[in-house]
């Protein structure tokens, strides 16, 4: 698996991630079956390994009974069940859905099989066997075509509240014969993550999967790409939608609202700030020299609109992601995560409370937070990271 950023597709992201790519921004493209068609898929996957980056395809089987969007473009849906239903699927059926995911993995010319499965619960051991199956499949599918196999570990709310169920969802996963982790984690209903036993807790599980020496993808990253390597993650997931920021199963629930927002103005991404800012009607009231180290530089500032605001948010954190997958371990990535985060507590520190300004979107809610769970990450698990320094 390549170390850095992938594009995580949400709504109208294939052409985006392409112009990524062609930035230099990025390393591969994780193509979403509910926002992309099949046909548009292998139109898009040539064209983004011309540009030098690997695809993969993740099924999204987090809730399996769903066909939202263009899910059902891909043959795989008619594997599309409810729990209950999947709970009775047959050695057969089990066996065609594996030559359909080694169809789509063929056709898509991917770099490695992400595998089908529903979000883990607590409580539901029923749901740690069936994605035990459906694992197989795709190792079938992966031994093929002489792919690397990786187990998609989604932890849903009512896992990751808690250090014990977390702890016994990853010992379910991590049991698998996988070449890697598909990792992503459930958390509020926060705009960005801003609870430090959360962010905490997320991290220290993306460490235990790194600990098992296999490459860890951080799906659904978003901001919080910042800390993924510095907690041993391979690669991040980074969509330009608020709704990919974060994995939230909302997506693929039937009657889930779509779309809003047309009049709100362009949010501009500060790696300074590491949050966003209204620009122009926020900046301008910045003094100029602040102003400038605000305004983080990009490709995709001129002109500015709502797009460009969107193009510019995946390339600023594409390009630090990849920053920081230049450290020399994740020891150190977390140490200049913190020292980003550090600057950028005091930069709102100073807007708010000596220019007495308050930005629209109270981006200064969560940085704190991420940086005192950085420190505790480091304090807590230093022989963690200790060992990763010797895989």
């Amino acid at each position: 698996m390549k170390h850095g950023a992938w594009h995580q597709f949400g709504d109208r992201s294939q052409k985006l991630a392409l112009e990524q790519l062609q930035h230099g921004a990025g390393v591969g493209v994780i193509i979403s079956p509910r926002d992309l068609a099949l046909d548009k898929a292998m139109e898009y996957a040539p064209k983004y390994k011309d540009a030098g980056g690997d695809v993969l395809y993740d099924p999204q089987f987090y809730v399996p009974g769903a066909l939202l969007g263009k899910l059902g473009t891909y043959p795989t849906a008619t594997h599309r069940k409810t729990v209950s239903e999947l709970h009775k699927i047959s050695d057969d059926d089990l066996s065609d859905l594996a030559d359909k995911l080694r169809q789509i993995s063929h056709d898509l010319g991917v770099a490695g099989i992400v595998a089908p499965a529903v979000v883990y619960e607590a409580g539901r051991p029923d749901i740690d066997g069936l994605n035990q199956r459906l694992f197989a499949a795709a190792e079938s599918a992966g031994k093929s075509l002489r792919l690397p196999v990786y187990a998609t570990v989604v932890l849903g709310r009512s896992i990751t509240t808690s250090d014990h169920t977390t702890d016994s969802a990853v010992s379910s996963a991590t049991a698998l014969d996988a070449d890697g982790w598909y990792f992503a984690f459930e958390f509020s209903v926060d705009r960005v993550p801003g609870s430090e036993p959360d962010v905490l807790r997320c991290c220290r599980t993306g460490l235990r999967l790194a600990a098992t020496g296999k490459p860890v993808l951080h799906a659904y990253a978003g901001p919080l790409a910042l800390l993924s390597a510095g907690f041993g993650a391979t690669g991040v997931g980074i969509g330009h939608s608020h709704k990919v920021w974060q994995f939230t199963r909302e997506r693929w629930e039937e009657g889930t609202a779509q779309g809003g927002g047309a009049d709100a103005p362009a949010r501009y991404f500060s790696n300074a700030l590491w949050g966003t800012i209204i620009h122009p009607d926020e900046t301008v009231q910045l003094p100029p020299a602040l102003k400038a180290e605000v305004l983080t530089s990009s490709p995709f500032t001129s002109p500015w609109n709502r797009w460009q605001a969107n193009k510019h948010f995946v390339h600023v954190i594409c390009s630090k992601v990849d920053k920081l997958y230049k450290t020399a371990t994740a020891r150190e990535a977390v140490e200049a995560a913190i020292d980003v985060l550090s600057h950028a507590v005091a930069l709102h520190t100073n807007i708010a409370d000596n220019l007495h300004i308050t930005l629209k979107d109270d981006t200064a809610s969560y940085q704190a937070a991420w940086q005192d769970a950085m420190n505790k990450l480091l304090s807590n698990y230093s022989d963690d990271y200790d060992y990763l320094e010797m895989l």
